[in-house]
């Protein structure tokens, strides 16, 4: 491979690293905005927490709620889940809930250290097969990472495949926050 065809090379790879992680191609709508949310909810709450047990629905109820989809080979999930973070510490006390869905098939085993990593301290989820393979309300979460944002009245406010840019999510969740639960 000559310079010419590894720069081109390394061009078309950083151009899908800024994009986001894509997957398979979709084989059901992910969710879209303005819907009910009960069921995206339901699903996360079936799924088991990094560091054991289940999500309690109730400490989602009247919050603006923020998942992201990532996963630790995603250069573009590891760039933008400190932002996520900051964030959360950012309006936490605001009414805000931030949680992340792993996709990686290793489970705990990647996660953990990734979390630990990243310094992600708001609840970490673990897909199952049935979510990866686009079996659940979410349909095939095909480009990561994919980010839901849901709002006090349990609508969902914005879905964002790939990264979102420095500014983005940050009006819709204060916008979110700044409505009433219904």
């Amino acid at each position: 491979m000559g310079p010419g065809t590894r720069r081109a090379a390394a061009l078309v790879g950083l151009g899908l690293a800024l994009a986001g992680c894509a997957g398979q191609s979709a084989n059901a709508p992910p969710p879209v905005q303005d819907v009910d949310a009960a069921r995206y909810l339901a699903e996360l709450q079936r799924l088991p927490l990094l560091g054991g047990g289940w999500l309690d629905g109730s400490q989602l109820a009247g919050k603006v709620v923020i998942v992201q989809f990532l996963a630790t080979w995603c250069f573009p999930c590891i760039a933008t889940a400190p932002r996520l973070q900051e964030i959360y510490d950012h309006d936490q006390a605001r009414g805000l809930v931030a949680l992340a869905v792993g996709m990686d098939l290793e489970g705990p085993q990647v996660l953990r250290p990734f979390a630990d990593q990243l310094g992600l301290r708001f609840p970490v989820l673990l897909a199952d097969d049935a979510l990866r393979n686009g079996q659940t309300a979410f349909g095939r979460i095909s480009l990561l990472p994919t980010t839901l944002i849901i709002g006090r009245d349990g609508r969902v406010v914005s879905v964002y495949a790939g990264v979102a840019e420095q500014g983005t999510l940050e009006p819709l969740i204060d916008e979110a926050l700044r409505k009433p639960a219904r």
